[in-house]
């Protein structure tokens, strides 16, 4: 199998590896592919367990919380229906789909492709289905939610009695499950059901494809010399047009929330009739201050510190562009990589507001609201991630030679 690696342009010609093999880039160390196996009948198998599990968690009591005699008992729905009852709409979209909606619309659609739907499928269709299918993975965050979850107890527990419903248990099964059947996704078999891979007879293998005007679909992979990929008919570039730019502008932005979303409340606790604010850093202070230390320390972390340090770390990387590659880029390549795969595990701080203020409404006694800053802080995360999506850590490895064919281009 003839591949570009994505991350430094190097092509490489893949033999057949077995199953629990892999390949790596042997220039910058990137994971290229997996053996190519059949695993349709265990995603078929994972998907409608984890599909059953998801709707068995949506009808059941998920977490009761006691305090003073008054017992409040939410679902799994309910910790966005709440939020809108608060005005805050948009964090309540975001909290359904990215934890019921788009987790249970991928797993519908894995089921039937994975029992040879795209190869019945008209192939216009089926390449659209594959391509929608793919892009819902980055924005499903049930695993963060789960965490979320469970930091939220953490939290509330010395102030009341908890207790987890048969949803809860529901929804971890669900998680289990959907996390082993995306293991099991093999992608390129998948676009192979549409159309095989066609080879290059011209590309020469151990160079960059950029020196030869080869372009890696940044979809199916396909190699190829034009405009547009022969088989998901994607628009292919040598490199991310303007890149840098779109991910200088989105870094520029999340910077910008993340002033407000540390200084601004995110959320408001009334105990008996008395309304204190909470922000970020306060938070995490006062979870230290009560003996919680490993959880202060992954919020601090995850709320903090990682989002100051992508911020950093792109906006580096975006300096370095400009500068041929060296001894150190393999290290900036596996920072790109790391600081990409960590993007969205700071939205833990969302889900944990979205939880308390589902669960914790006790009249005056004691009650959750949401503050302005949760959604700053929201947007705050999904600009930094879409900024690692922006850049094209290819460029790291050109030479000025390559850039400027880049410009003319």
């Amino acid at each position: 199998m003839q591949t570009i690696c994505p991350c430094c342009d190097l092509i490489i010609d893949i033999p057949a590896i077995a199953d629990k093999q892999m390949a790596v880039c042997p220039h910058c160390h990137h994971k290229l592919c997996e053996g190519d196996v059949n695993n349709d009948s265990k995603v078929v198998a994972l998907s409608i367990g984890s599909l059953l599990m998801l709707l068995s968690s949506m009808f059941y009591p998920f977490i009761s919380f006691s305090s003073s005699g008054i017992t409040q008992t939410i679902t799994l729905p309910d910790a966005a229906r709440i939020l809108f009852n608060y005005d805050s709409e948009l964090l309540g979209l975001f909290i359904d789909l990215s934890i019921i909606a788009l987790p249970m619309s991928l797993l519908v659609i894995l089921i039937p492709m994975h029992l040879g739907l795209l190869q019945s499928l008209p192939e216009a269709i089926a390449r659209r289905l594959l391509k929608f299918t793919l892009a819902l993975e980055p924005w499903i965050m049930s695993e963060i939610f789960l965490i979320g979850v469970l930091v939220s107890m953490v939290k509330i527990m010395s102030l009341a009695d908890i207790s987890f419903g048969t949803s809860f248990w529901a929804y971890i099964g669900f998680v289990i499950m959907y996390i082993a059947a995306l293991a099991h996704l093999n992608k390129p078999r998948l676009w192979a059901h549409i159309k095989p891979a066609t080879t290059l007879e011209d590309a020469a293998h151990a160079k960059r494809a950029i020196d030869q005007n080869i372009k890696a679909c940044h979809v199916c992979h396909q190699l190829c010399k034009s405009s547009v990929c022969p088989r998901c008919h994607t628009q292919t570039h040598v490199r991310n047009p303007n890149s840098v730019q779109k991910a200088t502008a989105w870094l520029v932005t999340s910077v910008l929330c993340y002033i407000p979303a540390n200084l601004l409340p995110i959320m408001h606790t009334t105990s008996l009739g008395d309304v204190s604010p909470s922000t970020l850093i306060g938070g995490v202070l006062t979870l230290w201050k009560s003996g919680s230390y490993p959880i202060a320390a992954i919020i601090f972390l995850a709320s903090v510190v990682v989002p100051l340090a992508k911020a950093f770390v792109l906006s580096f990387l975006c300096i370095m562009v400009a500068k041929p590659a060296n001894k150190h880029t393999k290290g900036y390549t596996k920072i790109y990589q790391l600081t990409e795969f960590i993007g969205k595990w700071s939205m833990i701080d969302v889900f944990v507001v979205a939880i308390l203020v589902a669960l914790v409404q006790l009249g005056n006694l004691m009650s959750i609201t949401p503050g302005l800053g949760i959604v700053f802080f929201t947007v705050m995360v999904i600009c930094q991630m879409m900024a690692a999506h922006a850049f094209d850590p290819r460029l790291l490895w050109d030479t000025p030679k390559n850039k400027h064919s880049e410009n003319k281009a």
